[in-house]
């Protein structure tokens, strides 16, 4: 019966191919990616900054570009409508610019001036080609529609602050491919109980092409990272969706659109409250807010004594528990759900900083200590 229930409903179908396309695709091509990585040598060093051994291909988000790519326009062959396969064929081009954009830092290391000059001509053209942006903040702050100018603005903003925050992540195994997986699914219930299907597909494409890239990110024989060409690429998948979810909510009466502001800051508070803090850490020691460091939230959790599985589970469930308290107060006003989930958020996020390590206790073992086993940066 669950079978013929699930034949019957075309869109449901629709989402589960899409998801099996990019994960099996990305399971193809990832070994070769790795193995020609390792021939031409395009891999990371260990250094004093990471927590690997020995060298690693970096060229894991060109696998994940190429599942996410080729599942998201199959999907579309059957479900976009004209403006959305212009809006599609824009998304493509920004999509492959910022693959190239990684893939030239991989492997030549280009500044961050260069870096930040591409994300924020990506965001103008995605903002202003598609014209997709955040037009309210439904009266979070006494906020609610915004100047048009302003609007876009702000969008090329958030999506250049998404994509950097994600990239700042991006320093133990699993945990920036998990918190994909966990953000993008949670947008493809969003977009699927909303009827809006395509955005639903390239939400599940990009979950099918992580959930592959996590299966060799945690391998032993076969390990690759993200590296910057997958941390701007996903970054900007997930942007995109942000921005989409909050430019809907403007206007769309489901109730998974209530609170629209408060939920999307609970889903990705953890990559913006950790950027926010190392940002204040580094600037206030009168180093660039950009300059490189272990003084991140996961670098903390690993200097606790625990893996690189665990902290990582303990930040994918962190983002679960917020992401569905925030959820389970949508029928409050908006600044009330604001008020409550800010505090939570910060208090969660610094506990952390406030448990001695085994050094400063002198020896003693701190509570759940983990040898530490594992490899990123």
């Amino acid at each position: 019966m669950e079978l013929v229930k699930l034949l019957s409903d075309f869109k449901l179908l629709a989402l589960l191919c899409t998801l099996l396309v990019a994960l099996i695709t990305t399971l193809v091509v990832m070994p070769q990616i790795v193995s020609i990585s390792k021939v031409k040598n395009l891999t990371a060093q260990a250094n004093e900054r990471m927590s690997h051994v020995g060298v690693v291909p970096t060229l894991g988000g060109l696998g994940v570009f190429i599942g996410l790519l080729l599942a998201t326009n199959l999907a579309a062959v059957f479900f976009a409508n004209y403006n959305q396969i212009i809006d599609l064929l824009i998304f493509n081009i920004l999509l492959l610019l910022l693959l190239v954009i990684g893939v030239s830092d991989d492997i030549m290391s280009i500044s961050p001036r260069k870096k930040m000059f591409f994300q924020l001509l990506t965001a103008f053209i995605f903002t202003f080609g598609t014209n997709t942006h955040i037009g309210s903040f439904m009266g979070l702050f006494g906020l609610d529609e915004f100047n048009i100018v302003f609007a876009k603005l702000f969008t090329v903003f958030v999506i250049v602050l998404i994509i950097n925050a994600y990239n700042l992540i991006d320093g133990i195994d699993g945990l920036a491919g998990s918190l994909g997986v966990v953000i993008s699914s949670v947008m493809a219930g969003v977009f699927y109980a909303s009827d809006h299907i395509l955005p639903a597909l390239i939400a599940v494409a990009l979950v099918g092409a992580l959930v592959a890239f996590l299966i060799y990110n945690f391998s032993h024989r076969r390990k690759i990272f993200l590296g910057d060409t997958g941390s701007m690429v996903v970054g900007f998948v997930l942007a995109f969706q942000v921005v989409l979810y909050l430019s809907l909510s403007a206007s769309e009466t489901s109730p998974v659109f209530k609170n629209a502001p408060v939920f999307i800051l609970a889903l990705i508070s953890y990559p913006l409250l950790d950027t926010l803090r190392v940002f204040v850490v580094r600037i206030a020691k009168g180093r660039s807010p950009f300059s490189a460091d272990r003084n991140h939230i996961h670098h903390r959790l690993l200097d606790l004594g625990l893996s690189h599985k665990l902290a990582t589970f303990i930040l994918v469930l962190y983002t679960a528990f917020v992401t569905i308290l925030a959820y389970s107060l949508k029928d409050l006003s908006i600044n009330t759900a604001f008020a409550i989930m800010l505090p939570i958020c910060t208090v969660l996020v610094i506990i952390p900083f406030l448990i001695k390590t085994k050094e400063a206790r002198g020896g003693m073992a701190v509570p759940f200590a983990f040898k530490v086993t594992s490899h990123n940066d």
